[in-house]
């Protein structure tokens, strides 16, 4: 299928030029020819004039790139001072434009002199419309560009989260391992303390044991020591009375478990305790001790205690 151009000075003898098809003298600048384009284009719709529309943005692609337009230049004679012509209207085609009117570098159209096309400079190739026909490569979208950036975006987005979620678990994984070499010294230390006492210095033991204590614990642990010095009723306690004198001793320890958060420790401790009373021989008990260890700003303090 071929497009046939009539209107004013195409008659015979006369060739109507790209500028003619747009309806621009020759002089025109980029922004005229543009405009031009636009107009001629904007009045067809999908699917309508597309031999037309085609012709429009060839148009358009020769004389919007220098290099292609100065080549056109050339090829023209003095014979183009005629009129604009501007094209006749042409039925709505039945069929694509492609499988009707194949297009190419080499294609042209019946009184056009149109250049050969180049493809190592010039304006990138026309892309296809949405009515199939081609739109000039100056008004291409770069989707593809859009695409690549958007995934790239998106690694970069995936790339930085795992290695936040690699330095949170390399860091929790130092903080139980600190856990798990502070609480069990901690737990000895506050396991010897709080299993000792001598009837001559309570005060002093229980001052000492209460250093290693947190939480409601604490003050369990308090008002069960009180009761070795002083009855609720006022008489001596237990181990006033028996004026005894209990010396305890950590064997070993070992760590039971860690919390998700490296902050609580359940210790078990191996205990020795020498029980000396007035009138009667020491005895020795060895007992195993639970002992929840709760970081506290830093210190490792005892917040349960459980003995089998």
């Amino acid at each position: 299928m071929t497009s046939s151009i009539s209107g004013p000075g195409a008659g015979p003898g006369t060739s109507p030029t790209w500028y003619d098809v747009l309806g621009v003298d020759r002089t025109a600048s980029a922004a005229t020819i543009k405009q031009a384009w636009r107009e001629a284009t904007d009045k067809f719709e999908p699917g309508t004039g597309a031999g037309q529309f085609r012709m429009f943005n060839e148009a358009a692609d020769v004389l919007l790139d220098p290099e292609r337009r100065a080549a056109y230049d050339a090829t023209l004679t003095g014979d183009t001072d005629s009129a604009p012509v501007p094209p006749a209207a042409e039925p709505t085609p039945t069929v694509r434009a492609e499988a009707s009117e194949p297009t190419g570098p080499t294609s042209t159209r019946r009184g056009l002199r149109a250049p050969r096309r180049r493809t190592a400079t010039g304006t990138a190739a026309p892309t296809a419309g949405r009515d199939g026909s081609r739109v000039p490569g100056f008004l291409a979208r770069p989707a593809r560009s859009t695409a690549v950036l958007a995934v790239l975006a998106l690694l970069v987005v995936a790339v930085v989260t795992a290695a936040v979620l690699v330095g949170l678990r390399v860091q929790d994984a130092a903080v139980a391992q600190d856990a798990r070499s502070e609480a069990p010294a901690a737990a000895e230390r506050a396991a010897a303390a709080m299993l000792s006492y001598d009837y001559r210095t309570l005060p002093e033991d229980r001052q000492r044991a209460s250093r290693y204590l947190t939480g409601g614990f604490k003050k369990q642990y308090l008002d069960n020591f009180t009761l070795l010095e002083k009855q609720a009723d006022g008489t001596d306690g237990a181990a006033v009375q028996s004026k005894a004198v209990v010396e305890a001793s950590v064997e070993s320890s070992g760590v039971v478990d860690v919390s998700s958060s490296g902050r609580t420790v359940r210790v078990l401790v191996f205990v020795n305790q020498v029980s000396e009373k007035e009138g009667a021989d020491p005895q020795i008990f060895q007992n195993r001790v639970q002992m929840t260890m709760q970081d506290v700003d830093g210190r490792w303090l005892v917040s349960n205690l459980r003995s089998y």
